[in-house]
């Protein structure tokens, strides 16, 4: 349990019976919504229950990655949670590997590959826009105050764009590229891969991941595999079992693949 005296700054999601809201604690200050409003100078600890000046009550816990992730502030889209994981099979990430993120976007994706990797790995993320990657080590920087983190992954930021990018002292380092990028392919117009590593992409056409396969293919890569993942939801409430009317389809296509130095 958080003490009063440590809640400052600190991280949480606002849960009503509709709504739910990622907000920071500032004691000095009150939480407003159409649902009512509270003082957070109210909460003794977390999590913690608070009832509104509206007579809503109001819970408040630590947010999961996936409620962080779709309840953030964003500028580029993010890779859902439900492509996330899917990711992070398709390129066999664990603690230990050595990752090349190419499309750093909103973080959202590196977040959870710097959660996972651990100081036995590495993480280097590039992207063109140095917007994009102060956003990112904020979304980080942020979300380790919600956890018990002894994650020291060296993380490095590039700024570079694709075409300029120079793979030659990464090739002995690196295991693993995921790229969230719409133009994966001119990595190989200036680098090539010549050790053991697994590639994976997040495109969101299929004319994109057509162009991408036909790359990996002259690039004597491997067991290349297109994917869409579909998520539904099921209602089971008392005697109701039934899918849910909403069906999260398509978001983007994964296409992955591994380059084997024999």
């Amino acid at each position: 349990m958080i003490q009063s005296s440590s809640l400052d700054n600190q991280l949480i999601v606002i849960k009503t019976s509709k709504n739910k809201y990622l907000a920071v604690i500032d004691l000095n200050k009150e939480f407003v919504t159409n649902e009512g409003k509270f003082s957070f100078k109210n909460i003794s600890s977390l999590p913690f229950k608070i009832t509104s000046s509206t007579g809503i009550e109001f819970k408040l816990y630590k947010p999961t990655y996936k409620e962080f992730v779709l309840l953030m502030k964003r500028g580029p889209q993010i890779i859902y949670p439900k492509d996330s994981a899917q990711i992070l099979i398709e390129a066999n990430v664990h603690s230990g590997s050595n990752v090349l993120e190419i499309g750093t976007g909103s973080g959202a994706l590196t977040l959870l590959l710097f959660t996972i990797i651990s100081s036995l790995g590495t993480l280097t993320t590039l992207d063109v826009s140095k917007n994009n990657q102060r956003r990112a080590l904020k979304t980080i920087s942020r979300y380790l105050t919600t956890i018990k983190n002894e994650n020291n992954t060296n993380l490095t930021f590039l700024n570079c764009d694709l075409e300029n990018f120079n793979f030659d002292e990464f090739n002995n380092l690196v295991d693993t590229i995921i790229t969230d990028v719409p133009e994966p392919w001119l990595f190989f117009e200036n680098n090539k891969i010549i050790n053991t590593t697994n590639w994976v992409s997040y495109l969101p056409s299929i004319s994109q991941i057509s162009r991408i396969k036909e790359t990996l293919i002259k690039n004597e890569f491997e067991d290349i595999e297109v994917k869409e993942v579909i998520m539904r939801d099921w209602i089971i409430e008392d005697k109701i079992l039934r899918p849910s009317n909403k069906l999260v389809s398509h978001t983007g296509f994964i296409i992955s693949g591994k380059f084997i130095k024999f």
